[in-house]
């Protein structure tokens, strides 16, 4: 018996990945080992004849995944996560499927994967995975067990999807702000540049003209007055801190699989907050408002304190960071669920 004859949406052969994403690979391959079970489990039980309408469905439901899987798809449906999850859904309804045509043995073997399952994703008191773990230990596993693991699957799959759904609502959220933060400090580059006196980035200096000691301006440009790249320049040097930052970062970060990355987005929010710290940070400090602090006396003083506000970005973006590790870890099959780490 084939699933190719029982699903109408079944892509032929020639259906190459051509769009780039892993999930995709994973995909393809999830739905061609599944159907290779599929029609094997098929073929070995007796009542086979019984089990059409099971085989038809994971073929439509392997048949949808690869759809999705070798479609092209634009901004809006990468945002909401169509694609992935649409791909992703089917690919666990066939498996949910599959484990109520597998012979008796060879479901009996995959307990011990389904109880892995079951423990990255549901509460470790789960009645169905308690259950099902005891059945594990007494060895008394038999054809009667077969919808308790369907149960534990379709639940595990379930909290997934929603686990998996945070990351990617969270991703888009950091996508708006890092829009929202890009085009604010943006325009204060721009007010900045056009109005130099409006954003003074200069510091006090001292100089000893023939008739005594006065006060002078330096500007991070090198100038004696507010000049129309002074704000630029601070803001270049205060992305090349963070761009530090960023790079410290990643040396020490090892993010966990999921369906979806928030690696990129994380190191993007870095640039214009950088910049935002920056620009902040040399306003506050020549306001006199730090106490025994006498002002930026130089232009490498004004430069390198831009540089070391652009790194210090760290100090906010680690909330967001630590939040997008809390997330991470709840969406990811490596961390045990009821351990602390899945988010609220």
């Amino acid at each position: 018996m084939s699933l190719d004859s029982m699903s109408p949406e079944r892509i032929g052969d020639t259906g190459v990945l051509r769009w780039p994403g892993t999930w995709r690979v994973y995909v393809a391959t999830r739905s061609e080992e599944i159907r290779a079970d599929a029609e094997r489990a098929l073929t070995m039980r007796d009542e086979a004849g019984q089990l059409v309408s099971v085989g038809e469905g994971i073929g439509t439901h392997l048949a949808r995944a690869e759809s999705y899987a070798r479609g092209r798809h634009g901004l809006r449906r990468w945002l909401t996560g169509h694609a992935i999850e649409g791909a992703w859904s089917n690919v666990n309804s066939a498996t949910v499927m599959l484990y109520g045509v597998l012979p008796t043995a060879e479901l009996c073997g995959r307990v011990a994967e389904v109880v892995a399952i079951g423990r990255a994703y549901l509460p470790s008191d789960d009645p169905r995975l308690v259950q099902l773990q005891a059945r594990l230990a007494a060895g008394d596993l038999g054809e009667d067990d077969r919808p308790l693991m369907q149960s534990v699957l379709r639940a595990a799959y379930t909290a997934q999807a929603l686990e998996t759904g945070r990351v990617r609502s969270f991703r888009n959220l950091l996508l708006g702000g890092i829009v929202m933060l890009s085009l604010i400090v943006l325009g204060v580059v721009l007010v900045g540049a056009i109005w130099p006196n409006s954003v003074p980035m200069c510091g006090n200096q001292s100089v000893v003209p023939a008739q005594g000691l006065l006060p002078a301006q330096i500007c991070p440009t090198g100038g004696l007055r507010p000049g129309h790249g002074d704000v630029p320049l601070v803001a270049l040097v205060g992305i090349l801190g963070a761009a530090l930052s960023a790079a410290t970062s990643l040396s020490t970060r090892s993010e966990l699989s999921t369906r979806y990355s928030l690696a990129v987005v994380q190191n993007l929010l870095k640039a214009p907050a950088g910049v935002a710290t920056a620009v902040l940070g040399l306003l506050i400090l020549n306001s006199g408002f730090v106490p025994g602090f006498s002002g930026l006396s130089s232009q490498p003083a004004i430069l390198v304190w831009a540089m070391a506000f652009g790194y210090g970005q760290q100090i906010v973006t680690r909330f967001v960071d630590q939040r997008a590790d809390t997330l991470l870890s709840a969406a990811s099959p490596l961390t045990p669920s009821g351990r602390g780490t899945r988010a609220a």
